[in-house]
């Protein structure tokens, strides 16, 4: 939810997100829409409705798990699924890896522990990894998995930032993830330290 507004007070491409929480009657939306947890991984408790009783059927799904009561849940429009989307890994406003994950036979959804697979990047589209930069940026945060969407138009959409992502060295066509990461990170440290010594001096 907070990387809906940030993204939107940034003007950055983001599925338009509304919040549910309560047993109250909700209007069912007049388009594709992704209903999932405000808190997850690995595409658990993520349902597709591409109509209103497609949507009943999920938002009762939805309201039926304990983590609703704490938190609600996310109804985000459907961006139309390419069968594939594009992770890049951003330390410190620099992308140092990237794979395509490919959805499963007959899933929508791309996740890894679905049935998904990798595919290495070597050289992510650069409006791509401006805009995972953008991102990262606008939130604030020094290491993040981008998840980026086609949009059917050549462009990208931001469909989720992972402040706790998971990587392995698929990631990285072009030399070790891990070595680069940390590095990146120890630089970043020593620069904002170094910034602070002269704002106090």
């Amino acid at each position: 939810l907070l990387t809906a507004r940030v993204l939107a007070r940034n003007d950055l491409p983001h599925p338009p997100t509304a919040h549910i929480r309560g047993w109250g009657a909700v209007r069912a939306p007049g388009r594709s829409v992704v209903v999932k947890p405000r808190f997850g991984s690995w595409g658990k408790d993520v349902f597709r409705s591409d109509g209103p009783a497609e949507f009943e059927v999920a938002l009762a799904a939805a309201r039926d798990r304990d983590w609703y009561r704490r938190h609600g849940v996310l109804v985000q429009e459907l961006i139309r699924p390419q069968g594939y989307d594009l992770r890049i890994i951003v330390v410190a406003g620099r992308v140092v890896g990237a794979v395509y994950r490919v959805a499963a036979p007959g899933e929508w959804r791309t996740n890894i522990a679905l049935g998904g697979v990798r595919r290495p990047v070597a050289d992510p589209p650069r409006s791509a990894a401006a805009l995972a930069i953008e991102a990262t940026t606008a939130a604030g945060i020094d290491l993040a998995g981008v998840d980026l969407l086609p949009d059917g138009r050549g462009g990208w959409v931001v469909v989720e930032l992972n402040g706790a992502v998971e990587f392995t060295e698929e990631y990285a066509a072009w030399g070790d993830i891990f070595s680069e990461t940390a590095a990146v990170l120890a630089a970043a440290a020593r620069d904002q330290l170094e910034r602070r010594a002269a704002v106090a001096a």
